[in-house]
This record gives C-alpha cells, structure tokens and sequence, in this order.
C-alpha cells in the first residue's frame, strides 16, 4: 500500500480526475478524488483487502465532499477497486457509492461511477 502513496492523475472523457493516497498514521491512510473543478470527495472510514486477483479493495464506510455546500451529504457506501498496479500506473474504478444525497426536492448531489480508468503517478 505504501507503494501507492501520493498523486495519481487520470481522464474521464475530457475530464482530468486526481486520486490521492497519503499514509496518515502507522497503518492508516487518507483517500481522495479530487474532481475538475477542483472539489475533494474524502473517504474518512474504509475497509482495505486484497482479492484472489491482486486487486486492491477499498469499502467505502464514509466519506463526503470537502465543501460546505455539500456538507450534509454523508455517503455510507461504495468500493474503490485498484487493479493492474505498477510503480507508475494502476487502473481505478469507482462502485456504487450512496445513498444519493438530496439536496434540495429537486437537486441531488452523487459521486458517479468511474471505470477502468488509467492512472498514472504525478
């Protein structure tokens, strides 16, 4: 895991998404995306294993945008799947992440699907 700390940059579509992974105690680290416009989606509490593939499994169990504008939305679920990883590029996917979160009748805040994107080490 340690191998992976740092910036990782990708494309989806004509959009640039950055993930970051930075080791915040012995054994524990901080994930994020950081999205075009510049906005953080934080995990705050995961679950980290491996599957039979030598993919890494990262269970969301909270996590949240860093502004304030989105501040009630808590997002409870959700899996990051790193795949195919070298020193200098894996390949990110994003599962499933919710409940969508209402921010008003008729403005729902979510964090999209990503799939097999190429990210390569900045």
């Amino acid at each position: 895991m340690e191998k992976l700390q740092g910036i990782w940059e990708g494309r989806d579509g004509n959009d640039i998404i950055k993930f970051e992974i930075n080791k915040s105690g012995k054994n524990d680290f901080l994930f994020s995306f950081i999205n075009f416009q510049g906005e953080k989606f934080l995990i705050n509490k995961e679950k980290i294993s491996e599957n039979n593939q030598k993919e890494l499994i990262i269970e969301i169990k909270e996590a949240k945008f860093s502004s304030y504008r989105y501040e009630k939305c808590l997002f409870t679920k959700g899996e990051i799947i790193i795949s195919n990883s070298s020193e200098n590029q894996f390949s990110l996917s994003l599962n499933s992440v919710g409940p969508k979160c209402f921010l008003t009748y008729d403005v729902i805040m979510t964090m999209d699907d990503i799939k097999d994107i190429l990210m390569t080490k900045k």
